[in-house]
């Protein structure tokens, strides 16, 4: 037989606290108090436009002159409404051939950088021959090319 031994859990006391309140001007993280509610955050207008995407598709490629049809290639960058799941609006497209829109996409060859500035670069190229041919949709806005990187 077992016999028990001859050291006793204490028993420890429970102390009651007593629930002080904050004073307002002490507060702080999400218990603070707001002045002013925060500005609302301006929802992303996408464009979306086959005839938009049908006239990159008639385009050679921008970047290395590959004769067409093209790829529309759709920015990656957030700032043109790319997201999770998401393409960026189609204003922000540009005519590549299918080797550099996979080296922008998928490729391993080029930082992120280099992808941005060859992207850009086609980007740009893309809306101005547009706009000289005559084949921007006259429904969209043209976008301004030189306020990108």
């Amino acid at each position: 037989m077992l016999k028990r031994s001859g050291f006793k859990r204490p028993v420890l006391e429970r102390v009651r606290t007593v629930h002080v309140p904050i004073p307002v001007d002490q507060r702080r993280g999400s218990m603070a108090r707001v002045e002013a509610p925060a500005a609302p955050i301006a929802k992303f207008e996408y464009v979306r436009s086959r005839a938009l995407l049908d006239a990159i598709k008639a385009l050679p490629c921008q970047h290395c002159g590959a004769a067409g049809p093209s790829d529309p290639a759709h920015s990656n960058q957030g700032a043109h409404g790319k997201g999770k799941g998401v393409k960026s609006s189609d204003v922000f497209t540009a005519a590549l051939c299918r080797h550099h829109h996979n080296e922008i996409d998928q490729g391993s060859k080029l930082s992120q950088d280099e992808r941005v500035t060859l992207w850009t670069n086609a980007w740009r190229r893309t809306v101005r021959e547009l706009v000289k041919r005559g084949t921007w949709p006259l429904e969209i806005e043209i976008p301004d090319i030189r306020s990108m990187n």
